[in-house]
């Protein structure tokens, strides 16, 4: 994914009085052909609404900032070969705005268009210090996705002055929100059946074609879909994405290649190899990674659990081969399968991948997208993945207090 000029703005403040600064950069010819008028306005309702989801919880003297942009990207195949008319969905729609230098995806020329891109930022005031809370949309309407999220941007707000640090270590039953599922899936399996990663460990870890790895409610895949903004038509070498089957009903059903890849390990080209700007190497890498939503209604899992852990919010994660580790923002005691509303944040999912996913109970029914502007790095290459997901309930799952110096 290349990337080009970026016309950004930024809100602060009060809303009677916001500050406002606008950022330009990249070059006039690549700029993105919608004024910075429009997106002044879209930032300005975005802090706007931030600050209602804040003083409605109770958080009125929070700081919020919010950031939007609209980028110039552009998605080029680095072979001779060009991707294919047929078959596939095209790239994501943020904005809507796309160009193509010779009317085909794929080849030499780029396919270029905008991806809007929104960053809110809320310091929670508490007796300490501010807390600092993150949400982040790519794609289309982000005021409108704000306020979908406002259950969880608000619960997040309360936790910061209401959850207590985790002070001892827990293993038990955890059931985990989408937006901490989505974290969960992109790293236990995610990463683990790109095929550089399959080869090197993950098919010896018990993550090989056709082992068993969860309950028949799981499944996962990789490619084009709607909503999804990472979804593209084909790859950086001109390969055609596909929807690729990765867990079909609990069993690993199939592997992310780039060309060298697929050669190496006779295994089909699934348009999974990507690069990101300025770098030569493609490697194959996760696009748009999704879920299947479960029959189960989300209720149900809580209900389920005698004592336990429910996860919301997220962080982030990271994976070094076997192991992974997932950051919910804070997590509520369960008891007797009811929330408590005993809450405790400063906390971090830890374990081997293969051993978590077979703790896999239930998947819910409520499926949701995260689009975020942040990326996922590999290798030095920092590429942005779509990743949606319902809610998870596993059996047995261990929770540390987190160590050090950290955001939250």
């Amino acid at each position: 994914m290349d990337e080009g000029a970026y016309r950004g703005v930024t809100v602060s403040g009060p809303s009677s009085e916001p500050a406002i600064t606008e950022r330009a950069t990249g070059r006039d010819e690549d700029a993105p052909p919608t004024g910075p008028a429009r997106v002044r306005a879209t930032a300005l309702a975005v802090h706007r609404t931030a600050r209602e989801i804040a003083e409605r919880v109770g958080a009125g003297e929070a700081g919020v900032v919010a950031r939007v942009g609209r980028r110039t990207v552009s998605h080029r195949a680095s072979g001779r070969e060009r991707c294919g008319t047929s078959g596939g969905t095209s790239g994501g729609t943020s904005g809507g705005e796309s160009r193509r230098a010779d009317g085909v995806a794929g080849g030499e020329e780029p396919v270029r268009r905008i991806r809007l891109e929104t960053l809110v930022q809320i310091q929670v005031p508490t007796p300490g210090r501010p807390v600092p809370l993150l949400w982040q949309w790519a794609g289309a309407d982000p005021v409108a996705a704000l306020r979908s999220a406002a259950a969880q941007v608000a619960g997040e707000i309360r936790a910061a002055s209401a959850a207590v640090p985790l002070e001892a270590e827990f293993t038990g039953a955890v059931v985990l929100a989408p937006e901490v599922a989505v974290h969960f899936v992109h790293e236990t399996l995610g990463h683990s059946l790109e095929a550089d990663n399959y080869r090197h460990y993950a098919a010896r870890s018990g993550l090989e074609l056709g082992t068993r790895v969860g309950t028949e409610a799981l499944t996962v895949l990789d490619g084009p879909a709607e909503g999804l903004e990472t979804s593209y038509r084909c790859d950086d070498e001109g390969t055609l994405a596909t929807a690729t089957p990765l867990v079909d009903a609990g069993t690993v059903a199939g592997v992310m290649t780039d060309a060298a890849e697929a050669a190496r390990q006779g295994l089909p080209r699934t348009g999974n190899g990507r690069r990101s700007f300025g770098a030569g190497l493609v490697q194959p890498r996760m696009s748009a990674l999704r879920v299947t939503a479960g029959a189960t209604p989300s209720a149900d899992l809580i209900r389920s659990v005698r004592r336990g852990l429910y996860c919301r919010g997220a962080w982030g994660g990271g994976s070094v081969e076997e192991m992974f580790v997932v950051r919910p923002a804070y997590a509520e005691w369960i008891e007797d399968g009811e929330l408590t509303g005993v809450l405790v944040r400063r906390l971090d999912i830890k374990g081997r991948k293969t051993a978590a996913l077979r703790e896999l109970r239930e998947v819910a029914d409520d499926p949701v997208v995260f689009n975020p502007v942040t990326g996922c790095g590999k290798n030095g290459q920092e590429l942005p993945v779509s990743v949606e997901s319902p809610s998870m309930s596993f059996g047995r799952l261990t929770v540390v207090p987190m160590r050090g110096a950290s955001a939250n």
